[in-house]
């Protein structure tokens, strides 16, 4: 069994360095989608009379068109965010499992030699 670990491993390292940018670039979208909840909140609460009280705007805003646009569209961030980091991670275990498998190779070799 001849197998060629070091083309492999530089091709698994390739692949584990595209997924982690794609990650990366994935939580930081849905990092900055969860950081502006209020900032959307306080739009859509600016929209409504200034004489409603605090609580009721709050619940209104909470219940407006543009606030569920924002929670689907942070909702499919964040689906998107937990998808790159489950590639990222099975790239890494691919890098695990031919490590295992370089170095139960290298010790059959020795055995064998």
């Amino acid at each position: 069994m001849d197998l060629d670990f070091h083309e492999k491993f530089k091709s698994v390292i390739l692949e584990i360095e595209m997924a982690g940018r794609d990650y990366a670039e994935k939580k930081a979208i849905s990092w900055q989608a969860q950081e502006l909840k209020y900032a959307i909140l306080s739009e859509e609460m600016k929209k409504l009379p200034k004489d409603l009280a605090f609580n009721l705007k709050d619940s209104l805003a909470r219940a407006s068109e543009g606030y569920r646009q924002y929670l689907k569209e942070t909702a499919q961030a964040i689906k998107e965010e937990n998808i790159a980091k489950a590639i990222y991670e099975k790239h890494r275990a691919n890098f695990e499992a031919l490590r295992c498998l370089s170095s139960l190779e290298k010790t059959t070799r020795q055995i064998i030699n």
